[in-house]
């Protein structure tokens, strides 16, 4: 079989397989008689070996072959969990999720599974508690059973030469996909004869709700010995036994009551038989991500030949041409917010993976801690979540190695245990809120000072100089780490700038508070999509540029007699605040600016964190919808160039990124 077609649809459902083995370990661990939680492993489990099977995927076969025989004997009650046993349920699962990323690079062949492997078969290889197992009670009751109406039929069809043959079909035990060969069988039987009932139930069968045994029941003129041969010649049946049936010994099902076919029948049955019943249609339909990048490509074309056209009817005055524009631009608004909504996707694909992060590091730290996480189910562009995953991953190894903790410390400071770290996201206008917060000992202010000072990143007047939440920032500086010794989990002094660099890029603000011996909270502040972004649409000079609405705190107009000198630095007073002000020609090199002579400035109030600059342009214009597009690995670094895009007059504009200017 040629898999390469199938393996992007295989990788996606492994993904997601992997994910509920996560997620119910976590929770098996916390709960151990649930029954329920159990049955989701194992479905998981059992379905990942099928269909890495199918793939050709031996080792992950294997591994999930052996996780399931141990998770059968835990439904079984003839294993209990045990600290040690989810240790090595979860040592399986890390390797499976090794062997995924090893498929999708093509090496599976690479990795290596007999340590996992010998691990799991010490737990599945225990003795079976004594007495009947579940295939032996199951065996004495595999009776085929009729309901009055099918009877009726197998009478009429006896008439008429046809013979009713009990087939009782055995798989061999190492069978893999028993549901599909099951399903196989059937569809090959039905070219020799009419199957009218199967024990177990076509949906079980197809469910793989039974051993490696079942019934079936066909009309048939063929002899019984052809239809034994017949099923024995197919790939995985162990062995087929027969049996001819006369009418009038046929068993018959009637409300849960099993009698002989002379028993009155009720008329008012439901027939059932093999044949698979129509099933709901899925809400939902897989898409390549890169057909939806396609998609959104052709609508921020869309976009930029509305607003030419909106300029075009704006010139020409046709009231008719611009009520038809202004239906067109809402049809466009409309597609666009469609469009966007269709590549949301909840951050709990990436809240989920943390819980067993957070368990993983409070083992290897001796510290007691719990993750509690809120709104999970807020939506962010699918760009957006595969690059926050880092950034996100570096902070909460902060909070639990630098944050939380020991349980003795904890405890002289009268501090509850477990300690805590919260998640927790919101949506707030056009952007996201995520808040990464822990009850841990804060940041210590005189010991960043004291190795801001040591490792030379600023004097000691600029240190004077500085307010805590400044100095608070100076963890995200390159290579800046307060830890005494390198662990394998911080120390190095890449975490946090690796966090600033990369929410920075994504066009996002990330945020510091912290309170000694109280806590630390991180806040990011993200773009709910990178794709279009409203804007306010600035003029200097001959040239106009994009300002990205989400960094907009407000626009203000400035009297020229209103700008005093501080620090030879241009700020004006607005509310009270002092607000610092740039002159943004002078940082873009543009030479016709005229906001120099004006005696009324407009100025756009840009927050910066918890600071707020001014940027003094020559006019406001107006807000716009723009679609982002990139310069390319030339001109992509620019500091203070976020991108570019085409105006409805076919003119390029720079989108800024003012966060750097400053």
């Amino acid at each position: 079989m040629e898999v390469s077609q199938y393996l992007n649809v295989f990788m996606d459902e492994c993904q997601e397989h992997l994910q509920t083995l996560n997620q119910s370990l976590l929770a098996l661990e916390q709960d151990p008689e649930n029954t329920e939680i159990l049955n989701s492993i194992f479905r998981a489990a059992h379905t990942l070996k099928g269909a890495s099977a199918t793939m050709g995927f031996n080792k992950m076969s294997n591994v999930t072959h052996e996780l399931e025989d141990v998770l059968s004997l835990l439904r079984q009650n003839e294993l209990q969990v045990s600290a040690e046993l989810v240790n090595v349920l979860f040592e399986a699962l890390d390797l499976l999720e090794v062997l995924a990323q090893g498929i999708a690079e093509g090496r599976e062949e690479d990795v290596e599974i007999t340590g996992v492997i010998q691990n799991l078969q010490k737990f599945g290889n225990k003795e079976r508690k004594a007495g009947p197992t579940q295939t032996e009670e199951r065996r004495k009751t595999l009776q085929l059973r009729y309901l009055p109406a099918e009877i009726e039929h197998i009478k009429e069809m006896a008439s008429t030469g046809l013979t009713l043959n009990h087939l009782h079909v055995y798989l061999q035990e190492d069978c893999l996909l028993k549901g599909a060969r099951a399903f196989m069988i059937l569809r090959e039987l039905e070219a020799h004869g009419d199957v009218v009932r199967t024990i177990p139930t076509s949906k079980e069968l197809e469910d793989e709700q039974f051993e490696n045994e079942f019934i079936i029941g066909i009309l048939s003129k063929k002899p019984l010995d052809f239809l034994v041969r017949f099923l024995e010649k197919m790939l995985d049946v162990a062995k087929v036994e027969g049996e001819t049936i006369s009418p009038e010994a046929l068993l018959v099902e009637r409300r849960g009551v099993q009698t002989n076919a002379n028993t009155n029948g009720d008329p008012d049955h439901q027939k059932t038989s093999y044949t698979k019943a129509p099933s709901n249609v899925s809400p939902t339909v897989r898409v390549d991500i890169r057909k939806l990048d396609d998609l959104m490509n052709l609508v921020g074309e869309l976009v930029i030949t509305r607003s030419r056209l909106e300029q075009l009817s704006s010139e020409k005055g046709d009231q008719i041409m611009e009520e038809t524009v202004e239906q067109l631009s809402r049809l466009t608004m409309d597609l666009r917010d469609q469009v966007l909504k269709t590549r949301m996707v909840p951050v709990d694909h990436v809240f989920s993976r943390f819980p067993r992060l957070v368990r993983d590091l409070a083992r290897e730290t001796g510290k007691e801690i719990q993750l509690q996480i809120t709104g999970a189910e807020t939506e962010l562009d699918r760009t957006v979540i595969d690059e926050i995953v880092d950034p996100m991953v570096h902070i909460i190894r902060n909070c639990v190695d630098h944050g939380i903790e020991t349980p003795e410390e904890r405890n002289a400071l009268g501090k509850p245990n477990p300690g805590t770290v919260e998640l927790n996201a919101y949506q707030a206008g056009n952007n996201v809120v995520i808040e990464i917060s822990d009850d841990g000992a804060g940041l210590k202010l005189d010991k960043i000072r004291a190795k801001a000072l040591e490792r030379g990143v600023v004097s000691a007047e600029e240190l004077e100089n500085m307010d805590e939440e400044e100095i608070s920032n100076l963890i995200f500086l390159p290579g800046f780490s307060t830890s005494e010794k390198v662990t394998d989990i911080s120390g190095r002094g890449v975490g946090m700038d690796v966090v600033k660099t990369q929410i920075t890029n994504l066009g996002g603000i990330v945020q510091l508070q912290s309170v000694e011996g109280e806590g630390t909270k991180f806040t990011i502040r993200l773009p709910l999509t990178l794709a279009i972004i409203q804007t306010l649409i600035v003029q200097l000079g001959n040239d106009v540029f994009a300002i990205p609405s989400t960094l907009i705190d407000q626009t203000i107009s400035v009297a020229k007699k209103d700008i005093k000198l501080l620090r030879n630095r241009e700020v004006t007073f607005h509310r009270g605040e002092v607000i610092p002000l740039i002159r943004l020609q002078e940082f873009l090199e543009v030479q016709e600016a005229k906001n120099m002579a004006l005696d009324e400035l407009d100025v756009v109030v840009v927050s910066n964190g918890e600071r707020r600059i001014g940027f003094v342009v020559d006019t406001l214009l107006r807000q716009q919808d723009v679609v982002i597009k990139s310069l390319g690995a030339y001109l992509g670094n620019i500091p203070g160039i976020a991108g570019a895009t085409i105006l409805g007059n076919g003119k390029i504009a720079l989108i800024l990124d003012l966060r750097s200017v400053a």
